[in-house]
């Protein structure tokens, strides 16, 4: 084989793989763009006078198919730094009988302030009939919840303060069908308070 066809073979070898590389960009990039995210929105830079609250939104980008009667979510705070004073409404809502209702999140703010861990849950009690579906999404602005934080006195000027997300699931009736993090069914987007300067 002559020194130039080598040179074109390389070439063509070379297109080849750098073509598979952008394909396999482009299906990663699809994959996950329709899982559902859960993110922790980071708030307006946060201010150390007044009051010293932040309300932090959670937002979920889409649900599957199925129907929801459980969701839950584990985020880790600096209780040293912020307290939290707890879950605020959003605006994605259950179904009921009378069409929808805002779901009422159990969560205890003295637990998670000694824990420094956010454990929210949210479980239908009427056998499905009070479970989140897709088709109570808006096209946006999808407010799971919204987390109320203080500023302690030991909060400093500049500081950064990370929220977590350790765990989220939607739960099904079918296993198969529900969105976890830890699965890879349900991407979760950490956020952060930041103090300004």
């Amino acid at each position: 084989m002559t020194a130039k066809r080598k040179r074109r073979l390389a070439a063509l070898l070379g297109g080849a793989l750098l073509l598979l590389a952008l394909l396999g960009l482009l299906f990663l990039h699809n994959s996950i763009n329709n899982t559902p995210n859960l993110t922790v929105v980071t708030p307006p830079k946060a201010s150390l006078s007044g009051d010293r609250e932040i309300v932090v939104d959670v937002t979920i980008s889409d649900l599957g198919e199925a129907i929801y009667p459980a969701a839950s979510a584990t985020i880790r705070f600096d209780p040293s730094r912020l307290e939290f004073l707890g879950v605020r409404e959003g605006n994605v809502f259950v179904r009921d009988a009378l069409g929808q209702d805002l779901p009422q999140w159990s969560c205890s703010p003295a637990r998670c302030n000694e824990t420094g861990v956010i454990n929210v849950m949210y479980l239908d009690l009427t056998g499905g009939t009070q479970a989140f579906d897709r088709q109570l999404l808006a096209d946006q602005d999808n407010v799971l919840l919204r987390l109320a934080f203080r500023l302690r006195g030991s909060a400093r000027a500049g500081d950064v303060y990370d929220l977590t997300v350790e765990d989220a699931v939607f739960a099904a009736s079918n296993e198969e069908e529900s969105l976890a993090m830890l699965r890879g069914t349900l991407i979760c987007r950490n956020g952060r308070i930041t103090v300004e300067e």
